[in-house]
């Protein structure tokens, strides 16, 4: 029983600690080694729970993406206006970025989408591209809701102007990172969002 609550904990260890250096450096900028002294754990240890650094990678971003959907689900939820999940929303990106910049002193952004665009691992590309679709449906939702209510033209394209407000968040998630100032995200995303949504902020 022992040794299973160890196993668990040094497989936890190597999670939390592959996602907290892959959100500081990036994907491609962090190596097996730099996780294992990280977490402490050898290099021994660490091939008897992964393959590879892209499967730790992704187990990791699977775990965080749950944590994540948990969120998500309650700011998308149809108890919210459509109105209403926009500003939940942006509440919930921007205090995540601040709190991350709070950790290691600059803009992140999204760590998975960032790293399905600088890897060909496959495993990477395809869990970035299913969050890009998770994301792009939640947007559908308000945008089929906001339609019935008469909040917005009844003739625009529900999918297409989701992908459209997902593509503006992280452009401006991508322009924060650049520059490494969250007044972009601030000042920009809400308003940003509502004009592609069709209403005036």
């Amino acid at each position: 029983m022992a040794s299973l609550v160890a196993n668990r904990e040094t497989r936890q260890r190597l999670l939390k600690t592959a996602l907290n250096l892959i959100w500081q450096s990036g994907y491609e900028s962090v190596g097996i080694v730099k996780i294992c002294d990280e977490a402490g754990v050898t290099k021994g240890a660490f091939y008897h729970y992964f393959k590879s650094k892209a499967d730790l990678v992704t187990a990791a971003f699977e775990e965080y993406l749950q944590n994540m959907r948990v969120g998500f689900d309650r700011v998308f939820s149809p108890q919210n206006s459509p109105l209403e999940r926009i500003d939940l929303y942006c509440e919930f990106v921007i205090s995540t970025q601040i709190e991350k910049y709070a950790q290691v002193g600059y803009v992140v952004g999204c760590p998975i989408i960032s790293s399905g665009q600088s890897t060909q691992e496959v495993k990477l590309k395809n869990l970035s591209a299913d969050t890009v679709e998770r994301m792009i449906k939640y947007f559908t939702s308000v945008v089929v809701d906001a339609q019935q209510q008469g909040i917005v033209d009844k003739d625009i394209d529900p999918v297409a102007t989701a992908r459209y407000m997902y593509a503006f968040v992280q452009g401006i998630l991508t322009l924060g990172r650049v520059k490494n100032d969250l007044k972009f995200v601030k000042t920009d995303l809400k308003p940003g969002l509502l004009r592609i949504l069709g209403v005036a902020p």
